[in-house]
């Protein structure tokens, strides 16, 4: 039952419960145990309780929606070690502050996990920033004990912070990186920014052994993470996203729509039919137009036979990731490279000559079929959360409320407060 748990503390026997209905308050009086050893609240070397003491108030977890609070005397000793008078270490009283109690502390960050802090402190009829406190200390006490889980399979992906930079910052530093197990799919790791610094700061903490467990690493194009993972898994196969690899095709395919369209003759139908407005147009499969949409693509077709050879060419790099095999991917991929050549689609070409230096990277989708898009649907709860809490000024606290909400710094991995 609740109550008895309540009203045992270690080294301290219960004298005396007082109820005030008007108030919303309980006070349980303790009384410490003197033939119990007494310890330095700081060191915890032992101390004798001969320099007096006072009376201290801290507030419990609450009982039939009243406030509780606990009465005790507090001793106070001279420490040999510290070599100066010192308070007695209390051991249920929490470490991120001396006025409540760990079950208490404990309680409200739990609270924390599922619910902005300033609700929590609305509810509890605390100060928001006692409560964020309170929360923030919490968490870096986890972080202290934090242990990244091994992983096997990992996805890096980076998420968007922040707008204003500081002093000597760039636009790389308003970014966190984002480490995620794919087997576990959770975060396990958060670092600032998404240079090459970031991941080499994830592979450093980890160690070299945990880093030859690592056999797939998912990433998008970005070069610094592909350096870092081939500077620190060398064992390690970088498997690039499909998702970031039709992005950057359907970039190419948009800078080949604006080259026709500035070829076109200015005040022609098909400059009409070509402008920025229907842009999205020409990215869409075939399958997925509307009956107006492929009248308005046929038309454009008639006007001019370049946009149909590139209609091919985004049609046919729509079924490359469908290959069964690495050689059938190949053979999709080559098929596209000459029909861009033939037609002279310049900035096709120029991702089709690049997409070729980097086909030992490419094909390593075909082997593995794994992607980044857990981090990128875990970008999308961290979007959440920082919506939720309507921004976060503290970088630092942002970091730990994604391992929080998303990865292993909770209750739920977590069990047991005095483990800590």
């Amino acid at each position: 039952m609740m109550i008895p748990r309540i009203f045992r503390f270690t080294n301290y026997d219960t004298i005396d419960f007082k109820e005030y209905l008007s108030k919303n308050k309980v006070e349980i009086h303790l009384k410490r145990k003197m033939n119990n050893k007494f310890h330095c609240g700081y060191c915890r070397n032992e101390i004798k309780p001969d320099k007096g003491f006072y009376k201290v108030q801290v507030q419990h977890l609450p009982l039939f929606n009243n406030h509780t609070y606990l009465i005790f005397k507090k001793y106070k000793g001279f420490c040999s070690q510290c070599k100066r008078t010192r308070s007695e270490h209390i051991n249920f009283i929490s470490k991120e502050t001396p006025h409540k109690t760990k079950d208490y502390s404990w309680w409200v960050g739990r609270l924390c996990e599922i619910s902005p802090v300033s609700r929590v402190a609305e509810v509890l009829k605390e100060s928001g920033s006692s409560t964020w406190r309170l929360d923030y200390s919490r968490m870096k006490r986890m972080l202290s004990k934090y242990k990244i889980p091994k992983a096997k399979r990992i996805c890096v992906d980076e998420v968007y912070t922040r707008r204003k930079k500081e002093k000597g910052e760039t636009r790389d530093d308003l970014f966190f990186t984002i480490i995620c197990d794919l087997d576990t799919r959770r975060v396990i790791w958060v670092s600032y920014s998404r240079r090459k610094e970031a991941l080499d700061e994830f592979f450093l903490i980890i160690g070299a052994k945990a880093c030859e467990r690592i056999k797939v690493v998912a990433t998008d194009m970005h070069e610094g993470y592909g350096a870092s993972v081939r500077q620190y898994c060398p064992g390690a196969t970088q498997v690039w996203d499909r998702f970031h690899i039709m992005q950057q095709f359907d970039d190419a395919v948009n800078e080949t729509r604006k080259q026709l369209h500035d070829e076109a003759r200015k005040g022609s139908e098909e400059h009409r039919l070509t402008r920025g407005k229907f842009r999205f147009m020409f990215l869409k499969k075939s399958n997925r137009r509307s009956p107006v949409e492929r009248e308005h693509i046929e038309s454009v077709f008639n006007e001019n036979k370049q946009f149909l050879r590139l209609e091919l060419v985004k049609e046919r790099m729509h079924s490359f990731f469908n290959a069964r095999t690495e050689k059938e991917a190949y053979e999709i991929f080559d098929e596209i490279g000459g029909w861009v050549w033939q037609s002279d689609l310049v900035p096709l070409m120029r991702w089709h000559e690049f997409m070729a230096k980097k086909w030992k990277i490419l094909k390593n989708y075909f082997t593995f079929r794994v992607t980044s898009g857990l981090a990128e649907g875990m970008n999308h709860v961290i979007k959440t959360l920082k919506r939720k809490g309507y921004g976060y000024r503290n970088m630092h606290y942002f970091k730990l409320k994604i391992l929080q909400t998303c990865g292993y710094l909770n209750s739920r991995y977590i069990t047991d407060p005095y483990m800590l």
